[in-house]
């Protein structure tokens, strides 16, 4: 994570509450030293989940990335898929990494023989899915795009194989 001009304003507000809060309790509390420990404890772990909270959704709208372009073809050559496609920062701000989670299940054709009792009895767990997670860009600058290609296995014995990918940037 690379600090913007909005994640350095947050702090400076989440630390000035936390300064105030804490000057608040020092005035009005002067009762029974734990309850004032509790209450300076209260305030530190509350302050310090709104700052993550705050610097989790600044980064969502900071790295915005989307995929252009994505193919997959597969080489029978050595049983696997080529995912190539694009890409695409859509922020000003620099993005350090984008990984590619790939999905790939196997679709069933079936009827309504599948549910009949002898059928269900003789069944079988199958695995029916792939999971690859693929670092498809280290750097991309603001603004900007970028190409990448990638192999990754193929379960020989899917016949109908369906894919489905989600782009993670950080």
């Amino acid at each position: 994570m690379h600090f913007t001009l909005f994640h350095w304003l947050s702090l400076l507000i989440f630390i000035a509450l936390y300064v105030i809060a804490c000057v608040l309790i020092f005035l009005k509390v002067k009762t029974k030293k734990e309850f004032v420990l509790i209450a300076y404890t209260i305030a530190t772990i509350f302050t310090a989940i709104l700052i993550y909270s705050v610097f989790s959704m600044i980064n969502q709208f900071i790295t915005q990335a989307d995929l252009i372009k994505l193919t997959y073809a597969r080489n029978l050559k050595n049983e696997s898929v080529i995912v190539s496609g694009r890409v695409e920062n859509l922020t000003k701000y620099d993005i350090k990494k984008c990984y590619l989670h790939l999905t790939i299940t196997n679709k069933k054709v079936t009827g309504g023989e599948v549910f009949d009792n002898k059928n269900i009895k003789s069944a079988q767990m199958k695995n029916t899915s792939a999971v690859y997670t693929i670092e498809i860009v280290d750097y991309l600058p603001g603004n900007t795009y970028k190409d990448f290609q990638a192999e990754v296995p193929f379960p020989p014995q899917f016949n109908i194989p369906q894919f489905y990918h989600i782009l993670k940037c950080i």
